[in-house]
């Protein structure tokens, strides 16, 4: 493990030691910082209506730090790489769709800087957010990773900052969020009782947006490329933690977040890549713990909850189709208008 400034690092869950103090530290860090440049990393799928707002929002987020921006896009039909390269950014295009964690790797590959800003498409980074969360970095040689406070399209919080589930809490989370969001499990899961008013310390962040310190990044050999979509990020937040780097949730740096604006072409692809991640999750964490033998009861769960996740998913679809389909009464002339 990474030897710590100051003694034993500070329990998973707890605040930063001594936030008053650390938030004078970073506002000096910050100061400090001025020139430092930033990678950041796009991955793009059929991303054209989201792109433009977020290679938009980075140039005020960094302030002072210069950027340097790559878009490795798996295999689009839409304008996404017209959009990249109007931008000025550098494209990496791929024939086919390889997956999130194979296209990060591909982009972080073709960078240089020493921070990593990893993001979706679909996020809009509010001014100088980014230089915060720079400096919230720096702080501390060990931290690794930090992530942002996440805000829905509506205002809402997207839930980030969170645990390593246990299979009891995972279970209950997965069965009961759906109808009853406020049940214990979920609670703890998303840490609910803790206090997010300064940074705070915990198991991992979304994968929508992470700032990580390129050292931490190749220690750990980066994302696993055997996750297509979904729990990449919960891994790669594992294997931080397992060699000794911090991941560190920074409410102060905020982030809107367009969720799933990557999936809406491949919505049955969404739910099957996300159920089968998670598989591979808990066997990478139980690797060597004896509860890997409930291995076998996990997929069976995964695959029932799958399949409910399948129905719920048609249903949605043909609703919406039905919504979008045109009038009856609508002439050749006269469309019919689609519902927005």
């Amino acid at each position: 493990m990474l030897p710590h400034p100051s003694g034993p690092p500070a329990p998973v869950a707890r605040r930063l030691r001594g936030a008053k103090t650390d938030l004078g530290v970073i506002l000096s860090v910050e100061a400090d910082l001025s020139g430092t440049p930033v990678a950041v990393v796009l991955v793009t799928y059929q991303s054209a209506r989201d792109l433009v707002m977020c290679l938009g929002s980075l140039e005020r987020a960094a302030g002072p730090h210069p950027l340097e921006v790559v878009v490795v896009d798996n295999a689009s039909t839409d304008a996404s790489v017209e959009i990249a390269r109007g931008y000025g950014a550098k494209v990496v295009e791929n024939h086919t769709n390889l997956g999130l964690s194979r296209a990060i790797n591909i982009g972080v590959a073709a960078t240089g800087a020493p921070w990593l800003l990893i993001a979706n498409p679909d996020t809009w980074l509010s001014p100088k957010s980014l230089a915060r969360l720079l400096a919230t970095a720096s702080s501390d040689r060990r931290i690794g990773c930090v992530g942002p406070h996440l805000v829905n399209p509506d205002g809402s919080d997207y839930p980030t900052g969170r645990r390593f589930p246990s299979p009891l809490m995972g279970a209950v989370h997965a069965a009961l969020a759906p109808l009853w969001p406020e049940n214990p499990a979920t609670r703890r899961y998303h840490m609910a009782g803790a206090n997010r008013s300064q940074p705070l310390e915990v198991d991992w962040v979304s994968g929508a947006c992470m700032l990580i310190r390129r050292q931490a990044f190749e220690e750990v050999s980066g994302f696993d490329p055997g996750y297509f979509m979904y729990f990449e990020e919960m891994d790669f937040c594992l294997r931080l933690q397992r060699t000794g780097w911090r991941t560190v949730f920074d409410p102060l740096a905020q982030v809107k977040h367009v969720v799933g604006g990557s999936t809406r072409s491949a919505p049955y692809h969404k739910v099957v890549h996300h159920h089968r991640s998670g598989l591979r999750f808990y066997c990478r964490r139980y690797a060597h713990d004896p509860r890997l033998a409930l291995a076998p009861l996990v997929a069976g769960f995964l695959v029932l909850r799958g399949a409910a996740s399948l129905a719920r998913t048609a249903i949605s679809q043909r609703r919406e189709a039905s919504r979008e389909r045109p009038s009856a009464r609508s002439g050749p002339d006269e469309p019919g208008r689609p519902q927005t």
